[in-house]
Protein backbone atom coordinates (compact mmCIF):
# COMPACT_ATOMS: atom_id res chain seq x y z
CA UNK A 1 0.00 0.00 0.00
CA UNK A 2 1.58 3.28 -1.03
CA UNK A 3 -0.99 5.85 0.13
CA UNK A 4 -0.28 7.85 3.26
CA UNK A 5 -2.47 6.95 6.23
CA UNK A 6 -3.23 9.73 8.69
CA UNK A 7 -3.57 9.17 12.40
CA UNK A 8 -4.27 11.02 15.61
CA UNK A 9 -4.54 10.26 19.29
CA UNK A 10 -7.81 10.33 21.24
CA UNK A 11 -7.53 14.02 22.17
CA UNK A 12 -6.37 14.92 18.64
CA UNK A 13 -3.29 16.82 19.80
CA UNK A 14 -0.80 14.31 18.37
CA UNK A 15 -1.16 13.80 14.63
CA UNK A 16 1.00 11.71 12.35
CA UNK A 17 1.31 10.12 8.93
CA UNK A 18 2.23 6.57 8.03
CA UNK A 19 3.57 6.07 4.53
CA UNK A 20 3.89 2.70 2.86
CA UNK A 21 1.94 0.62 5.36
CA UNK A 22 2.45 -3.12 5.31
CA UNK A 23 0.43 -5.76 7.08
CA UNK A 24 -2.21 -5.33 9.75
CA UNK A 25 -2.07 -7.88 12.54
CA UNK A 26 -2.67 -8.51 16.20
CA UNK A 27 -0.15 -9.53 18.84
CA UNK A 28 -1.71 -11.39 21.76
CA UNK A 29 1.33 -11.48 24.08
CA UNK A 30 1.05 -10.48 27.73
CA UNK A 31 2.93 -7.19 27.18
CA UNK A 32 0.66 -6.08 24.35
CA UNK A 33 -2.42 -7.09 26.32
CA UNK A 34 -1.24 -4.96 29.23
CA UNK A 35 -0.47 -2.07 26.86
CA UNK A 36 -3.89 -2.05 25.20
CA UNK A 37 -6.27 -4.00 27.42
CA UNK A 38 -6.50 -6.70 24.75
CA UNK A 39 -4.18 -7.87 21.98
CA UNK A 40 -2.46 -5.00 20.18
CA UNK A 41 -3.72 -4.58 16.62
CA UNK A 42 -1.04 -2.79 14.66
CA UNK A 43 -0.04 -1.76 11.18
CA UNK A 44 3.50 -2.84 10.43
CA UNK A 45 5.26 -0.03 8.57
CA UNK A 46 8.78 1.12 7.73
CA UNK A 47 10.06 3.65 10.26
CA UNK A 48 11.30 5.80 7.39
CA UNK A 49 7.71 6.54 6.32
CA UNK A 50 6.42 7.56 9.76
CA UNK A 51 6.19 11.27 10.56
CA UNK A 52 4.69 13.12 13.52
CA UNK A 53 2.91 16.15 12.05
CA UNK A 54 1.62 17.77 15.23
CA UNK A 55 1.99 17.61 19.00
CA UNK A 56 5.48 16.13 18.97
CA UNK A 57 6.15 17.63 22.42
CA UNK A 58 3.32 15.49 23.85
CA UNK A 59 4.75 12.19 22.61
CA UNK A 60 6.39 10.30 25.47
CA UNK A 61 8.31 7.03 25.50
CA UNK A 62 7.94 3.96 27.66
CA UNK A 63 11.16 1.95 27.47
CA UNK A 64 10.30 -1.68 26.78
CA UNK A 65 13.37 -3.82 27.41
CA UNK A 66 12.11 -7.06 25.92
CA UNK A 67 10.63 -5.76 22.69
CA UNK A 68 10.48 -2.18 21.52
CA UNK A 69 10.07 1.25 23.05
CA UNK A 70 6.43 2.30 23.02
CA UNK A 71 5.30 5.86 22.33
CA UNK A 72 2.08 7.44 23.53
CA UNK A 73 0.31 10.79 23.91
CA UNK A 74 1.05 12.17 27.38
CA UNK A 75 -2.21 14.14 27.33
CA UNK A 76 -4.78 11.38 26.62
CA UNK A 77 -2.68 8.21 26.95
CA UNK A 78 -3.34 6.87 23.45
CA UNK A 79 -0.72 4.37 22.34
CA UNK A 80 0.73 5.53 19.03
CA UNK A 81 3.52 3.15 18.01
CA UNK A 82 6.23 0.77 19.11
CA UNK A 83 9.72 1.33 17.72
CA UNK A 84 11.18 -1.87 16.31
CA UNK A 85 14.16 -0.12 14.71
CA UNK A 86 13.58 -0.08 10.96
CA UNK A 87 9.98 -1.17 11.52
CA UNK A 88 7.28 0.61 13.50
CA UNK A 89 4.21 -1.11 14.88
CA UNK A 90 1.57 1.61 14.66
CA UNK A 91 -1.60 1.20 16.73
CA UNK A 92 -4.39 0.54 14.25
CA UNK A 93 -7.02 2.19 16.46
CA UNK A 94 -5.47 5.64 16.06
CA UNK A 95 -5.32 5.46 12.26
CA UNK A 96 -7.94 6.87 9.91
CA UNK A 97 -9.25 4.90 6.94
CA UNK A 98 -7.00 1.85 7.10
CA UNK A 99 -7.80 -0.21 4.01
CA UNK A 100 -6.05 -3.34 5.25
CA UNK A 101 -7.58 -6.60 6.39
CA UNK A 102 -6.03 -8.64 9.22
CA UNK A 103 -3.04 -10.59 7.91
CA UNK A 104 -1.96 -12.40 11.07
CA UNK A 105 -2.34 -13.08 14.78
CA UNK A 106 0.91 -13.72 16.63
CA UNK A 107 1.83 -14.85 20.14
CA UNK A 108 -1.48 -16.73 20.25
CA UNK A 109 0.03 -19.19 22.74
CA UNK A 110 0.05 -16.34 25.29
CA UNK A 111 -3.38 -14.82 24.71
CA UNK A 112 -5.72 -14.20 27.61
CA UNK A 113 -8.32 -16.96 28.11
CA UNK A 114 -11.16 -14.53 27.34
CA UNK A 115 -9.52 -13.33 24.10
CA UNK A 116 -11.41 -15.14 21.31
CA UNK A 117 -9.89 -14.80 17.87
CA UNK A 118 -12.24 -14.63 14.91
CA UNK A 119 -11.73 -14.32 11.19
CA UNK A 120 -9.55 -16.28 8.83
CA UNK A 121 -6.15 -14.59 9.31
CA UNK A 122 -3.36 -17.07 10.06
CA UNK A 123 -2.53 -17.64 13.72
CA UNK A 124 1.01 -18.21 14.99
CA UNK A 125 1.83 -19.55 18.46
CA UNK A 126 4.88 -17.27 18.55
CA UNK A 127 5.97 -14.72 15.92
CA UNK A 128 5.27 -15.35 12.23
CA UNK A 129 8.15 -16.99 10.38
CA UNK A 130 10.28 -14.52 8.40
Amino acid sequence: MSDVIHGKCLCGKVTFDVGSAGALGTCHCTRCTRWTGQGATVVVAPASGFKITGGKELVKKYHEEKFADRYFCSNCGSGIYADGGETYYVSAGVLKDVALMPAFHCQVAYKAPWDEIGGSAPQFAEYPPH
